[in-house]
């Protein structure tokens, strides 16, 4: 009587061993890994109004993570981010005629050229300022001609 629990329990392991080095090698599809990017620094996304004179700031923050959605022959990839709103926003719907229309907007790194009028227009805080410095490799000379430049 011991010995067939010792063979049921050895074979039960056995199998459960088993079970568990198979799922870890093909897992299940509801469980892929997911591949995303973290902004290392804020992008700027360009937003201009139909009419407007004078294209408008607005920054996507380091840390939101860039899913990606698509490669354009053309060179350039769109990518999904995720928004969580936590009240009421006063929007309109929109019903087009094309299946599967997206209106995506446009973002870049900031450019230092960018960065007067950024500072000017935009509420950029000291730790994304930092971020966008560190990252165009901004000089101190050139920190300088920018906070020259910046009008109070």
């Amino acid at each position: 009587m011991k010995v067939s629990r010792c063979v049921g329990f050895a074979l039960v392991l056995a199998l459960t061993f088993g079970a568990g080095m198979i799922f870890q090698t093909f897992g299940l599809p509801a469980m892929k890994k997911t591949t995303y990017l973290e902004l290392q620094e804020p992008l700027l996304l360009e937003v201009l109004e139909p009419g407007a004179q004078q294209q408008d700031f607005h920054m996507l923050p380091a840390g939101s993570a860039l899913y990606p959605d698509y490669t354009f022959p053309e060179g350039h990839t769109r990518y999904i981010v995720y928004i969580n709103i936590k009240a009421q926003i006063a929007a309109r719907e929109i019903v087009s005629d094309k299946p599967n229309f997206i209106a995506p907007l446009w973002a870049e790194p900031v450019a230092t050229r960018d960065l007067p009028a950024l500072m000017a227009n935009t509420p950029v805080s000291k730790k994304d300022l930092v971020r966008i410095l560190k990252a165009r490799a901004v000089t101190r000379e050139d920190l300088a001609q920018i906070v020259r430049e910046w009008s109070e």
